[in-house]
């Protein structure tokens, strides 16, 4: 059996998840994307902790695409965790921001993100970005385990 593949989304903001949960369901895989709204909230459900502790129903995701400015924990302070924790540290990080600013986006990369993406504004733009994650991330990226 093929190991299904899962998208972490961590935001804060309830119109970005919901206009992606949209596009994860229009591209047909709408049942393989999790949300949480905090950092606290991302290390919890890595971890299996609290409330995410059952693996079937918060399973281990192949990509997280996290937001930088969030409550409890921002993005770095949760992506500098993970890179330093060996469950993690290869565990696929796209950040998903609404900033252009060179140092947030020199920060990302230097604390280890896979990608930065510009929080795109159009619905075009955010079908266009969820088709290439259902394409790289989910069906052709190899995972290190």
């Amino acid at each position: 059996m093929k190991h299904e593949r899962f998208v972490l989304l961590a935001d804060d903001d309830e119109n970005d998840v919901l206009f992606i949960q949209r596009s994860f369901s229009k591209a047909e895989i709408g049942d393989r994307l999790r949300t949480v709204s905090d950092g606290v909230a991302v290390m919890e459900y890595l971890q299996g902790a609290g409330p995410y502790g059952d693996r079937t129903a918060y399973p281990l995701p192949s990509l997280l695409v996290m937001d930088l400015k969030m409550p409890r924990r921002t993005g770095l302070e949760v992506l500098e965790w993970m890179r330093g924790t060996a469950e993690f540290r290869c565990l696929p990080v796209m950040i998903f921001s609404s900033s252009v600013y060179a140092p947030d986006i020199h920060s990302a990369y230097a604390a280890g993100a896979n990608a930065f993406v510009t929080k795109p504004s159009g619905l075009a733009e955010r079908a266009e970005l969820v088709q290439l994650i259902k394409g790289f991330w989910l069906r052709f990226n190899v995972l290190a385990r």
